[in-house]
């Protein structure tokens, strides 16, 4: 095979560069094809105890108190979650999940949860919340980092607020700020 001239190997070597970088680089596109869900729903959280709690420490460090605040203490939580902050409104489904008090001086706390809905239009459907936070801010912030059915592969974030604590009976609703794109 004969030797290329100079300017001949150059401009091969320029096409091929060329074609390396739009065949690595995605087309962007104007739409995306996803869509976009923002709601707010409420978590009805039972911590007292009793055999109704729907939040209950499993674990912690021998000696230690198993509290919201002792470094290492694992909770499991089953709340309901409706579509206003009223018990009896409209369930929307559960959020299922474990959080562990992740920092020595026991602020933050990580969480790993699900919202699973039951509600006609999304049931069967979760979306996955996980991430680390101050448990005593006002407004609590997480990463969704999945989901599943009408929610399928989705990302955004979600805010924990609480909206009403009863002390007496250890009962809090959480309002839970939804935005996610998905498929």
């Amino acid at each position: 095979m004969a030797a290329l001239p100079i300017n001949t190997k150059v401009v091969v070597l320029l096409v091929l560069g060329i074609s390396m970088v739009v065949f690595t680089i995605p087309a962007g596109k104007a739409d995306d094809g996803l869509k976009q869900t923002i709601m707010s729903v409420y978590f009805h959280d039972h911590s007292s105890g009793s055999p109704d709690s729907t939040v209950r420490a499993v674990v912690g460090f021998p000696g230690k108190p198993w509290n919201l605040t002792q470094f290492g203490t694992l909770f499991v939580s089953d709340d309901p979650v409706t579509e206003g902050p009223d018990p009896e409104s409209a369930p929307v489904g559960r959020g299922q999940g474990i959080f562990v008090t992740s920092s020595l001086d026991g602020v933050n706390t990580h969480v790993s949860l699900s919202i699973v809905f039951t509600k006609e239009a999304y049931n069967g459907s979760t979306i996955q919340v996980q991430g680390n936070s101050d448990q005593m801010k006002a407004v609590r912030e997480y990463g969704v980092v999945s989901g599943t059915g009408k929610f399928r592969y989705a990302s955004g974030y979600v805010t924990f607020e609480n909206f009403s604590f009863n002390s007496s009976i250890s009962y809090a609703v959480i309002r839970c700020n939804i935005s996610i794109r998905h498929y």
